[in-house]
């Protein structure tokens, strides 16, 4: 089960590493609350390279839906 959703298979196992080790980025790299402390390359957001500032924000969105479905599971 995936945030409620039954999965065929384990996404730990089928997801390349690669995708695990960006997630590991965004969470090393995001603020309390979701928010970016700090990027992964020297400088602002228009120092960093579109597709992880446009990867970062997908993050953002599918923490909060899951997020969502915490609370609803949990009966809030």
């Amino acid at each position: 089960m995936v945030a409620g959703e039954a999965w065929a298979e384990n996404p730990r196992i089928t997801v390349p590493e690669a995708y695990h080790a960006f997630v590991r980025l965004w969470a090393a790299c995001r603020g309390g609350m979701g928010g970016i402390a700090h990027w992964p390359d020297a400088g602002g957001v228009n120092d960093q390279a579109a597709w992880v500032v446009d990867t970062f924000a997908a993050l953002r969105g599918i923490d909060a839906a899951l997020d969502e479905v915490r609370r609803r599971l949990a009966g809030g």
